[in-house]
């Protein structure tokens, strides 16, 4: 099965929310249009922290429609996350990205039960079946499977696998035998704490949370043009310095990430859906005191 080829920076969309915890599509439609300006070469819709597991249905699959459609005005490449607990739901996702013409779909193992790698590999082998594109997506903290590097070998050799997206960033214990082990069968791609060493072990570029796509844009396109490797590093390190550290074992992680998503990008995300909540003022203070000097080393 031939898929469109992934390489380049992907912006994880966030799923912005009015004050009725309603979704603000016009809202999602400005940020589709904020990442097409700052550079990026595709979209994801309704990632993990664009809070999929909080919407209906009805409300991902109108996400997907709403950000395809001004993605297709940018000429990017447009993926959604078609990820549910069990394999029948995900198969219904992948019926709809395939309506809606989208180019391919992240997807994570089936969550809540913990599977087997028996399990996880059929769950993959029937959405690739649907003939829809698939990038794996492992993030274990959210999931409860941590995959092996030989567990994903396996998976890379599905015809229809067309990329991974990791969200581990150690080099020595788990990216260096990763990449090793997928041998360029499929692009790898890492989160923006690890993006340097990715690069430097030939990823095919970056899934990005929105807040950083500047950052990860500029240090791709520094790279592949031959740019300045230790401005490329002081990026990386000021974006890793800049932005609250935690990720998924962070408490208010989602309300953190539209806070810092809404402040970077000038676009109003709202607060999560309830129960979750935005972070603490302090957060958000802290950020705007370190986001200058971040931004001065994105100037050319």
């Amino acid at each position: 099965m031939a898929g469109k080829k992934l390489r380049g920076i992907y912006a994880m969309l966030v799923t912005p929310f009015n004050s009725n915890e309603d979704i603000d599509y016009d809202a999602l439609r400005a940020e589709v249009d904020w990442c097409a300006e700052v550079g990026v070469d595709g979209i994801v819709a309704t990632p993990s922290i664009g809070e999929f597991a909080c919407l209906t249905n009805e409300e991902r699959w109108k996400s997907w429609e709403v950000a395809g459609e001004q993605a297709d005005k940018h000429g990017l490449t447009k993926l959604c996350t078609v990820a549910a607990p069990y394999t029948r739901e995900v198969l219904e996702h992948c019926k709809v990205a395939k309506e809606l013409k989208f180019d391919g779909a992240q997807l994570i193992p089936p969550y809540y039960w913990i599977p087997d790698e028996t399990e996880v590999y059929r769950h993959y082998q029937e959405a690739c079946a649907t003939g829809l594109p698939i990038v794996i997506y492992h993030n274990p903290k959210l999931s409860k499977f941590f995959m092996s590097r030989e567990f994903v070998g396996k998976l890379t050799k599905i015809d229809g696998v067309i990329g991974m997206k990791e969200v581990m960033t150690d080099r020595h214990i788990h990216l260096e035998s990763l990449f090793k082990e997928i041998d360029g069968r499929a692009p790898v791609f890492t989160t923006f704490r690890a993006f340097t060493t990715g690069m430097l072990l030939g990823s095919g570029g970056g899934f990005i949370n929105a807040f950083a796509v500047p950052a990860c844009v500029k240090m791709w396109q520094l790279w592949n043009n031959g740019g300045d490797r230790d401005r490329i590093e002081a990026i990386q390190c000021m974006v890793n310095e800049a932005f609250p550290r935690g990720g998924e074992d962070n408490q208010r992680h989602i309300g953190t990430t539209k806070m810092v998503t809404s402040t970077v990008s000038g676009i109003n995300m709202g607060s999560p859906r309830a129960p979750y909540m935005l972070p603490e003022a302090h957060v958000e203070a802290e950020l705007k005191k370190a986001l200058p000097k971040l931004n001065e080393l994105l100037q050319d």
